[in-house]
C-alpha cells in the first residue's frame, strides 16, 4: 500500500488527492483554452484532456510521493 494522507481524521491513498488536482488542473487548462480560441484545434478531445489528467496526476504523485 502507497503512502496515505489524513484528511479530517480520514486516511486516503495520495494518488487520490493527486487525481482530483490532475481534474481539476484539466477543467482549468480546457477554461484557459477556450479562452485563448486553442480549444477547437486540438485534436480529439476525449484523448487530449484525459490524457491530461493522468499526466498531471503521475507528475504529482512521483513528485511529491515517490515510493
Amino acid at each position: 500500500m502507497g503512502p496515505q494522507i489524513n484528511i479530517i481524521g480520514s486516511f486516503f491513498p495520495s494518488w487520490m488527492l493527486c487525481l482530483l488536482i490532475g481534474i481539476v488542473a484539466a477543467l482549468l487548462t480546457r477554461l484557459l483554452f477556450i479562452r485563448t480560441g486553442i480549444d477547437p484545434y486540438l485534436g480529439p478531445r476525449a484523448l487530449v484532456y484525459p490524457s491530461l489528467v493522468v499526466l498531471v496526476t503521475l507528475v504529482l504523485w512521483v513528485a511529491f510521493f515517490r515510493v
